[in-house]
């Protein structure tokens, strides 16, 4: 079954404006089935494959010279050296649009090689796992909670697979192949347990302290490994918020997973009772509000932050959207307690006009405007 993608539009526009074209996200979100889908005609060459990245590396204008059309070159990360390249491929004809598309799976490694070499030549977005809107137009969210323990994988929706044996199977890969190429990871055992920590921590704020004592490592371990994860695009640290408020305010990030289904599998949640039942259920849900966001294309640390003071008053996402600050608290419940939410507190710090919005369980589609903010439940697809 094939589930459209939202992000269809935004590729084939960048396709046609651009002479090289970036399509990053992690492994499985389905970078190369939506590329292959958009453009049936192109040629189709995987770097997962050693001997092509190996190829690729070592001689890659003999590479590059294969292809007289457009093509999609697949995990391009493997092969670094194409980069430099391609901007000779691009500057001999920069008329041309559209030839090169690629996709990666380790964005910051592939940030550093775009800067160098491609930056004004080529064209970048971010896929990721699906969000509710796609689920629920394909007919696939009979009850739209499942969204928060099964997560958005495409092909554990379209081909109905038990999502306990699929994030096995995905973690022990990624444990065997990206940390090996990103960093030597010697002790498997304490980097599996180290995700586990995290999925508990999900929605705070990260202390590298902490895990180190828990798990029996050096700080710089543990430093090492959730740069990593974040270089892989596993996880997303979210900065903070500092424009003027004239507080005194917490500088660590708070740590998020790229998917929902992620965070569950590594919490042993197998099911909505499961799900329901959990200690966690408030840090899955922010989880899930936060990834809803990155998928309708705002960026961690350029158009949204979080916020937290000394004196602990905190709001959960601050989004710069044009001339407004839009401040986000992510609530569980169907109706939260007024009286528990920190807009009056931090909404005079701004000089930006300022909305204030509650994503959390209700059942109304939309948005409902109450006690001077807007209520909305992500799960139906609706986002601000």
């Amino acid at each position: 079954m094939w589930i459209e993608r939202k992000d269809s539009r935004k590729i084939r526009e960048a396709v046609n404006k651009r002479p090289v074209v970036l399509l990053t996200g992690v492994r499985q979100v389905g970078k190369s089935s939506l590329l292959q889908r958009l453009y049936k005609d192109a040629e189709y060459v995987t770097l997962d494959k050693i001997v092509l990245a190996e190829e690729a590396e070592r001689n890659p204008t003999n590479f590059l010279n294969r292809f007289k059309r457009q093509v999609i070159i697949d995990e391009i990360q493997y092969a670094p050296s194409l980069f430099r390249d391609l901007k000779i491929k691009v500057d001999e004809d920069r008329s041309l649009k559209g030839k090169w598309i690629l996709t990666g799976s380790q964005q910051f490694t592939l940030m550093q090689h775009v800067s160098e070499s491609l930056a004004g030549r080529i064209g970048i977005l971010n896929l990721g796992t699906l969000c509710a809107l796609e689920l629920s137009e394909a007919g696939l969210l009979m009850n739209k909670r499942d969204l928060l323990w099964k997560g958005g994988f495409p092909e554990l929706w379209a081909e109905n697979l038990n999502a306990g044996d699929f994030f096995d199977d995905y973690i022990q890969t990624y444990l065997e192949r990206d940390m090996k190429q990103i960093l030597n990871v010697t002790n498997l055992r304490d980097f599996r347990r180290l995700l586990s920590l995290m999925a508990i921590r999900v929605g705070q704020l990260v202390n590298f302290s902490e895990l180190a004592k828990e798990i029996g490592v050096a700080v710089n371990t543990i430093k090492a490994w959730v740069n990593a994860l974040e270089v892989s695009g596993l996880i997303v640290l979210l900065p903070p918020y500092y424009n003027n408020l004239g507080k005194r305010l917490i500088k660590a990030p708070k740590l998020y997973f790229c998917d929902n289904g992620l965070v569950a599998a590594l919490l042993n949640i197998s099911s909505l009772e499961k799900l329901n039942n959990s200690l966690y259920i408030g840090g899955i849900w922010e989880n899930f509000v936060f990834t809803e966001y990155l998928k309708e294309g705002y960026r961690a640390g350029r158009d949204i932050f979080y916020l937290r003071d000394k004196n602990g008053v905190e709001i959960d996402f601050v989004i710069e959207k044009g001339d407004e600050v839009i401040l986000v608290e992510a609530k569980n419940s169907e109706r939260p307690d007024a009286g528990k939410l920190n807009f009056n507190k931090i909404a005079p710090h701004f000089r930006e006009k300022v909305k204030s919005v509650v994503a959390c369980g209700v059942e109304e589609k939309g948005f409902i405007a109450l006690e001077g903010y807007f209520v909305y439940n992500p799960l139906f697809g609706h986002i601000l």
